[in-house]
């Protein structure tokens, strides 16, 4: 198993420290859209939502300097 971790970027970064175990990159893609599903969730008034654009990132580590496996980019058009 490897542990991911899944940072949100927002215009400041909420890394993640703790991370999840999991057995590959597919079940780590899944988490990552279940997070931004759970994010998406909180609505327009969510943090999130005062700027445009967001994403998550999966990495292999709990701070800067990671392998990136993933990233899950959203951004809001008017």
């Amino acid at each position: 198993m490897t542990r991911f971790f899944f940072h949100v970027h927002d215009g400041i970064t909420i890394f993640d420290d703790v991370g999840l175990e999991l057995p590959d990159i597919a079940a780590a893609q899944a988490a990552a859209i279940e997070l931004s599903s759970k994010i998406l969730n909180d609505g327009a008034e969510g943090p999130l939502w005062q700027d445009l654009t967001w994403r998550v990132e999966v990495t292999d580590s709990p701070g800067m300097g990671g392998q990136i496996f993933l990233v899950v980019n959203f951004s809001v058009t008017t």
